[in-house]
């Protein structure tokens, strides 16, 4: 059975648990679905929805829609079981390298699933957390940017670099913010992340 196929399993399990909504539960009792209210601080739940809704209709793809679905409660469901990870970040003289693991198979399959599909959308330029300044700007530079991803069996190791100073300087803020989310679960995703000081932004705000 392919890796695809058996992540995909997984969260079938997770669903047939108990549904959408945050509900689902898989063997180990790992809770699947978004977080209800989910939305960052300072910013109204019919704001937040508002946004997601105009980023799904300007797609006019309603395969992409499913995937940010899809991608979302991944996302939200191993913010949720933040405690059973560990990241390793190491800072290279041209960007990162991180190896992400657990010691649950449950959220070893939903890493596995999360960091390849995130790579995806960066190559493909489908943005997410649009109201995150450090977001946008990592998708307005992906063309600078080089990553390598490969699953290990307890987790997934990814280095990403570049050769513009200014994108490295942006990489590392960016991994800092990604083991913060590992750090404080649903605390930290709800933050704006800060862009350094150093960093020349080519977008607005």
């Amino acid at each position: 059975m392919s890796k695809k196929n058996t992540v995909h399993g997984v969260l079938a399990g997770m669903r047939r648990g108990g549904g959408g909504g945050g509900r689902g539960r898989g063997q180990g009792g790992i809770r699947f679905g978004n977080e209800p209210g989910m939305r960052p601080a300072g910013m109204s739940l019919a704001d937040e929805e508002a946004m997601e809704q105009r980023m799904l209709v300007s797609t006019g793809n309603t395969d992409k829609r499913a995937r940010h679905q899809h991608d979302q409660e991944v996302f939200h469901t191993l913010l949720r079981h933040h405690d059973q990870i560990q990241r390793e970040l190491t800072r290279l003289p041209d960007g990162i390298r991180s190896l992400t693991t657990s010691a649950n198979p449950e959220i070893v399959s939903l890493l596995h699933d999360h960091v390849p599909a995130m790579h995806h959308r960066l190559e493909e330029n489908f943005g997410l957390r649009f109201w995150d300044p450090a977001f946008p700007e990592i998708f307005a530079q992906r063309e600078k940017v080089r990553m390598e991803v490969t699953l290990v069996p307890n987790g997934v190791l990814v280095e990403e670099t570049s050769e513009d100073p200014n994108v490295v300087t942006l990489i590392q803020a960016h991994g800092i913010v990604v083991s913060l989310f590992v750090q404080r679960g649903f605390a930290q995703a709800q933050e704006v992340s800060p862009l350094p000081d150093n960093y020349q932004r080519v977008l607005g705000g």
